[in-house]
């Protein structure tokens, strides 16, 4: 029966392009807070995409261009295709519902798409560290299916 790691033994993982796991979440989950989550008013929290959400068309149009981030990460990390469409769906969502006037505001500081991706490039991410350190391998974990 192969050894379950530990989170810290996960993310200690290399990757081929140098960086750790943990180091490419680590980057990731700071970019997702400063667009969803990294600033507070009256026990909210809510971040850039909610500030720049307020400017009409032009707002939500770029916020949804910014959390293409965690799109391309996926792309660089060769998830799988179910992580990237995943990505997309939650930017679509938060990019089309988030331009409606006044509904769409409020549904930003709600809906976090960017938190949301966060956590699918991190399911797919550490699923694929324990698939190959339990099939015995060396501790750098390739970035292809």
């Amino acid at each position: 029966m192969a050894r379950k790691h530990t989170d810290e033994e996960i993310r200690a993982m290399m990757l081929p392009h140098g960086r750790t796991i943990g180091q490419e979440l680590a980057a990731l989950d700071a970019f997702s807070r400063l667009l969803d989550s990294r600033f507070g008013l009256l026990g909210v929290k809510f971040g850039l995409d909610s500030v720049l959400g307020l400017v009409p068309v032009v707002g939500d149009a770029a916020t949804g261009a910014i959390g293409l981030h965690a799109l391309v990460t996926a792309w660089r990390l060769k998830l799988p295709a179910s992580a990237s469409i995943g990505i997309v769906w939650n930017l679509v969502i938060d990019t089309v519902l988030g331009s409606l006037p006044i509904a769409g505001d409020v549904f930003d500081i709600f809906y976090r798409s960017n938190r949301k991706n966060y956590r699918i490039v991190e399911k797919h991410l550490v699923r694929r560290a324990e698939a190959h350190a339990a099939s015995g391998r060396a501790a750098s974990v390739r970035t292809q299916n």
